[in-house]
């Protein structure tokens, strides 16, 4: 064995991951919810050593993007520091019929597998926020300018100039 190959082999690569999401959404012009219809990831993580398990944190990370997308929203008193919604009661998180349909494609085959294995871990959970909020702005005509895409903040940006 040569002595790249085997190097290769002692060594979980720590670059070269990669993905693409996008998003398919119906947003409530009159009360500014946003439901999503459908989350499609597709994911490079060189070889791939289980594919269930790889699957499975891809999946996890749009359920985490829908959620900072379009809920998690953490409220601060500006006098004392001290966070006001900090329990469930008034953290409002995704629950599944919040979600919609996630499909997951793993990037693998020749040109990927040769790579090794790269880490997963966090870069899906990056993407559903911009996919989903490129999607409301591709719906309604016009940017809601922060995270989460709350309802006041979708008629707010509607009332700013939006389709209607």
């Amino acid at each position: 064995m040569g002595e790249q190959a085997r190097n290769s082999e002692c060594k979980l690569n720590d670059g070269g991951v990669g993905g693409a999401q996008i998003a398919d959404v119906s947003v409530d012009t009159e009360t500014g919810i946003v439901r999503i219809n459908r989350l499609v990831a597709a994911q490079d993580c060189g070889l791939i050593i289980d594919l269930k398990t790889a699957e499975s944190q891809v999946y996890g990370a749009l359920i985490m993007g829908v959620c900072y997308a379009l809920y998690e929203e953490k409220i601060m008193d500006n006098l004392t520091g001290r966070m006001l919604n900090a329990d469930m009661e008034f953290y409002k998180l995704a629950g599944i019929g919040d979600v919609g349909e996630l499909v997951v494609h793993m990037m693998t085959g020749p040109g990927y597998d040769d790579r090794g294995v790269i880490g997963l871990g966090e870069p899906p959970v990056i993407s559903p926020g911009a996919a989903i909020a490129n999607a409301v702005a591709n719906a309604i005509g016009v940017r809601v300018p922060t995270l989460p895409l709350t309802p006041d903040k979708v008629l707010q940006a509607l009332e700013k100039g939006g389709m209607a």
